[in-house]
C-alpha cells in the first residue's frame, strides 16, 4: 500500500515537468534502409522532424525522472531543471571526445562522419583501467558506458564499427544552488578511448599516445 502511494505520488508529481526533448548534435545511425528517415519538403515543421529523426533526442525532463524512479533512485522534481542539462551536457562532451578520436585516426578529411548506433549503460562492469586507478588511490568511476559508432564511409563501401568505452568520474561536488547561479561549473572528468577488443581499437591507442609524446 505504501509503495503504491509512493509511486501515485511521484507520477503526480512528474506531470508538472516539461515534456519538452532537445535534439542531441549526435548523429544516429539506423540499421537498415527501411528504418531510415524518409526524404521531406523543407517546410520548418518537416525539417524539424527530419532534424529528430537524423540525431538522438535526449529524455525530456519528465521520461528523465520517471526513468530514475524505475531504477529505485532518489529523485527530486524541482532538481530535473539541473539534472537534466547536466546529464544532456556531459553526453554532448563524450560525443566531442570521440570525434576527436575519430579526426585523428582517419586520413581522409572528406569521408562522411561517425554516426551513433547505440549505447549501453555497464555501471557494475569496472574496466582495467579505472580498476588500475583505483589501486593507485584514486577514485573510481561512478559510472560506465559503451558506445558503439559506425563509419559509413564512401558509397557501397560496407560501413565499419567501432566501440568506445567512456568512463564517467565526478569532479568537485557541485550544489545546485551553485549551478543555477552559474557561480561554479558542474565539474565531470570523462575517460573516453576505443575498446580494446579489436586490433583496430589497440593502433588507435597507440597511435594517440605516439601523437602525444611527440607535442
Amino acid at each position: 500500500m505504501l509503495d503504491t502511494a509512493k509511486k501515485q505520488a511521484s507520477t503526480s508529481g512528474s506531470s508538472s515537468l516539461s515534456q519538452d526533448r532537445e535534439v542531441s548534435s549526435i548523429p544516429r545511425y539506423y540499421m537498415g534502409d527501411e528504418s531510415a528517415p524518409a526524404e521531406s519538403s523543407h517546410s520548418p515543421r518537416d525539417t524539424a522532424v527530419e532534424e529528430r529523426e537524423s540525431h538522438w533526442v535526449y529524455p525530456s525532463p519528465e521520461q528523465f525522472y520517471n526513468a530514475v524512479r524505475r531504477k529505485n533512485h532518489d529523485a527530486r522534481v524541482e532538481d530535473m531543471s539541473v539534472v537534466v542539462p547536466i546529464h544532456n551536457a556531459v553526453n554532448e562532451e563524450a560525443w566531442r571526445r570521440i570525434l576527436e578520436w575519430e579526426k585523428q585516426w582517419q586520413s581522409d578529411p572528406s569521408a562522411p562522419g561517425p554516426q551513433l548506433v547505440n549505447f549501453v549503460g555497464r555501471p557494475r562492469d569496472v574496466t582495467w583501467r579505472a580498476w588500475m586507478r583505483g589501486l593507485a588511490g584514486y577514485q573510481m568511476p561512478f559510472d560506465r558506458h559503451d558506445w558503439t559508432i559506425v563509419r559509413p564511409g564512401a558509397q557501397g563501401d560496407t560501413p565499419r564499427t567501432m566501440r568506445y568505452i567512456i568512463d564517467f568520474y565526478a569532479g568537485r561536488a557541485t550544489s545546485s544552488a551553485e549551478v543555477m547561479s552559474q557561480a561554479q561549473p558542474v565539474s565531470f572528468h570523462l575517460d573516453v578511448r576505443p575498446a580494446p577488443s579489436t586490433i583496430e581499437g589497440i593502433a588507435m591507442r597507440v597511435h594517440r599516445l605516439l601523437h602525444d609524446m611527440t607535442l
